[in-house]
Order: structure tokens, then sequence, then C-alpha cells
């Protein structure tokens, strides 16, 4: 008990001595963890939009020829019974016409004189709202339909994202790598340092009798406060942040899923791990020299 009483009182004066120095690799480990987190939310909101493809709840459907009225009602009906629709419109070519007129805007010019009849029929489909992450399939299923030509939908900037998954995912693993090289630098550089501060002091700790883990063991722990410390320092930072956010924007409340309690265990002992390394690696160095 005594003794750990002086290797925790080393260790304060260890980061007394340093204050500066123990505040900036503090810094440093908890802005290398941020963005070992920010990875991890990266990769899971890519992985999410996987999922929501489909960020649009209205499809167009579009026929092939002119249909008889009997056949449009047939189509009708038959796409009003999926469950995942809410209501079904029937669009004609000249309304069309208006439609691509309004969306042109003041380019509306360049289908001045276009003839309505070169533009197909069409019926646009709205889904329900709890449904629409499924409109991939719904256009499947319509499209199977024999009269229908084309079926058409607005992925949204969620489908864009989700086709980014594996960019995401390797930029991720590129990252991750590149914090776990940083961490282990910066902890090591700060201990040997801090090693090198006290050089005198240890030197005569050992003539006394001192053992090597009552030397070196206030140096790990040093190691340690920076890892961990700055892994639960950026995890409530960036989930405080993602807290914030899906409270102003909901959307982001399905996308930005919760850190798992193992995940937050994970990277916490992670850099603690690599902390130790670092630390491990100047008491080497030192001990050899």
């Amino acid at each position: 008990m005594i003794r750990a009483f002086y290797i925790l009182k080393l260790l304060a004066r260890g980061l007394t001595r340093r204050p500066w120095g123990s505040l900036i690799t503090l810094i440093a480990c908890w802005f290398a963890v941020c963005q070992m987190v920010l990875v991890f939310h990266a990769v899971s909101f890519t992985s999410q939009a996987r999922m929501l493809r489909g960020t649009s709840s209205t499809l167009m459907v579009y026929l092939s020829g002119r249909q008889q009225e009997s056949v449009l009602q047939e189509i009708r009906d038959r796409i009003a019974l999926m469950n995942e629709v809410n209501a079904v419109e029937f669009v004609p070519c000249r309304e069309g016409l208006d439609r691509l007129r309004q969306w042109l805007g003041p380019d509306g010019s360049l289908v001045e004189g276009l003839d309505p009849a070169v533009l197909p029929d069409a019926f646009e489909v709205s889904l329900k709202p709890a449904h629409t992450g499924s409109i991939a399939g719904v256009a499947a299923r319509i499209g199977e339909i024999p009269q229908v030509e084309d079926v058409r939908y607005d992925r949204g900037i969620l489908g864009m994202v989700a086709d980014a998954y594996y960019p995401v995912l390797f930029a991720g693993m590129g990252v991750i790598l590149a914090v776990v090289l940083s961490l282990s630098l910066v902890v090591f550089l700060s201990i040997r340092v801090g090693m090198a501060s006290r050089r005198q002091e240890m030197e005569v700790l050992h003539l006394l009798g001192a053992r090597r883990y009552f030397l070196y063991s206030p140096y790990l722990l040093e190691a340690l406060v920076y890892g961990a410390g700055g892994a639960v320092l950026a995890l409530l930072t960036i989930e405080g942040i993602r807290v914030l956010l899906a409270a102003e924007v909901p959307v982001f409340g399905d996308l930005l899923a919760p850190m798992r309690i193992r995940q937050m265990v994970l990277v916490i002992a992670l850099p603690g791990f690599l902390s130790l390394l670092g630390a491990h690696l100047a008491i080497r160095q030192r001990t050899d020299d």
C-alpha cells in the first residue's frame, strides 16, 4: 500500500513538472481518438444509408405506348394493392409536358413547341412514409408489370452516400492505422522526455535498491492516463455532438446510431494499450542506454 502511494506520488510529480507537455500530450491523444470515433460513425452512417437507399417517397411509372382505359385501370389497381403504396395518380403525356416546363423554369423555352405525343403516359406513385426505405423493391415489382416500360425515383443524397460505403470503409481503415501509429509515437516521445528530465532521480533510487517496477510504474500509469483519459474525453465529445445533432436534425437519430457499450470499451482499451506500448518502448530504449 505504501509503495502504491509512492508510485502515485511519483506520477503526480512527473505530471506537475511538465504541465504543458502533459496537457499537450493529452490533447494529442484526445484528438487522435476523436478521429477514431468519427471513423466509426462515418462507416456506421454509410452502412445505415445502404439500408435506406431510397430517400424519395415518389416513383414515376412510365408506360409503353398508349393504353386503353381498361388497361390503365388494371395497372392502377395492381399498383394500389401493394401494401407500401399510399396513392396512385395517372399523369397523361400532356400534363407531363406541363410539369416538365415547370421544372425547367426559365429554361422552359427548351421544350417550347414539343409535341406531347412524344412523351409517355405515366403513373405517379407515392409511398407510405413507413415504407420509403423499401422504394427500390417496390420499383422492381412495378417494373414487372407487362405494360410498364420504366420506373424511376430519386435516391437523394443518402443514395449517393450509400454508394460510398466501401471507399469510406477503406479510407477509415487507413485513418485508424495512422491513429495507431501517431498515438504510440506521441506517448513514446512524451514518456522519453519525462524519463530524461528525471534521470538523476531514477539513478539515485536505483542505487538505493528500488526495483524496476517501482521505477517504471509511474511512467506506465502516466501513459495510461494519456491514452485512456484521452479516449474517455473523445467519447464524451463526439457522443455529445451526436446527441445534439440528433436533437436538432431528427433524421440523424436513425443514421447516427449511438455506440454500444462493448464498442466504447474497445475505444478506451485500444488507446490505453497503444499508450502502454509506447511507454514500454521508451522504457526499453532508456534501459538499453
